[in-house]
């Protein structure tokens, strides 16, 4: 068993929380299961994933704690097709992620093909690089069904450098969105506060008012009009803050959703042209790599992302 004296803290936080920090290699769904089965105690009692944390506490964790990771392994698995490298460098891998393949699994559909396997098959070595091993090497995410440019940093150094990036909004993300309705005016901007959604902890939505929380992160996406039809806009967007489905809930929210999203778009409403998924894809990505020099890598828009467009008869 192993002890741990909780620091003085500036203000309270779930015991998950803390302890995902301390265990970035575990998840906060194994660690919160950990808790339930007490494998963790505060003080020697019982509790649950949310209990508060003032300071001055000691956790106490049991052998069983400490092989979570042992029992799951993320395995080396292939994919077909393979996603297209774009860009390769001693440091750092670009990709064009295909549509339909989740980035990075977590516990409960580990053995399903990703990025993440697709990764530690082709470059054993990547196994080693980022804080998670679910996500070796992995710096940001899209989401399983948007397609584009994804980077993938090949040591710790670029890994943290990249993190930092991101973090600092100095990385430019360039994206083609096709939206539901006609949007009138040229180009855009919207800011609207993000969090989750209490439906589903994997939804977001906006919040309308100043609420102070931690939970409450501020977004910003601006766009551009490209074309436009009667029913339908093509848009350039550039998300300035990277939050989970942030460019998705933000188009949502002023009335004009991504073309096949599940999850915030239209329920009712027929997909064009046989899409079968959300029409949305990293075009380009550019940044400052490590060594300065300016790096800009763009992705070819996926053959049935062109289909659509093909057979749109815009202004």
């Amino acid at each position: 068993m192993k002890v741990i004296k909780v620091e003085e803290l500036d203000s309270t936080i779930r015991i998950d929380k803390y302890l995902h920090s301390r265990y970035k290699n575990l998840s906060r769904h194994q660690i919160a299961q950990a808790i339930k089965n007490q494998q963790v105690l505060v003080n020697l009692h019982k509790v649950k994933p949310s209990f508060s944390l003032k300071g001055g506490e000691k956790i106490y964790l049991q052998e069983e704690f400490f092989r979570i990771r042992e029992e799951i392994k993320l395995a080396p698995l292939p994919l077909n097709p393979e996603p297209q490298i774009l860009y390769q460098d001693k440091h750092l891998l670009a990709l064009n992620k295909p549509a339909g393949v989740v980035v990075h699994p977590n516990v409960k559909n580990i053995k399903v093909p990703s990025i993440a396997s697709w990764i530690i098959l082709r470059y054993p070595f990547l196994k080693k690089v980022g804080e998670n091993f679910l996500r070796p090497g992995i710096v940001h995410r899209l989401d399983k069904d948007t397609s584009g440019v994804l980077l993938i940093a090949k040591d710790n150094p670029t890994f943290f450098y990249l993190k930092n990036l991101f973090k600092n909004h100095q990385i430019k993300k360039e994206y083609l969105a096709l939206v539901w309705g006609r949007v009138n005016k040229k180009q855009g901007e919207i800011q609207l506060a993000l969090t989750r959604s209490p439906k589903s902890p994997f939804r977001r939505k906006v919040v309308l008012s100043a609420t102070q929380s931690s939970s409450v992160k501020p977004a910003l996406t601006k766009f551009q009009v490209i074309k436009k039809s009667d029913n339908f806009t093509l848009l350039k967007v550039f998300p300035r803050t990277g939050r989970t489905h942030q460019i998705r809930v933000h188009l949502a929210a002023i009335g004009f959703p991504v073309v096949g999203d599940k999850e915030y778009g239209p329920k009712t409403k027929k997909l064009p042209f046989s899409l079968q998924r959300q029409f949305l894809h990293c075009i380009r990505i550019a940044f400052f790599n490590s060594e300065g020099s300016y790096l800009e890598v763009e992705a070819p828009l996926p053959a049935d992302l062109q289909n659509v467009l093909h057979h749109l008869h815009f202004d």
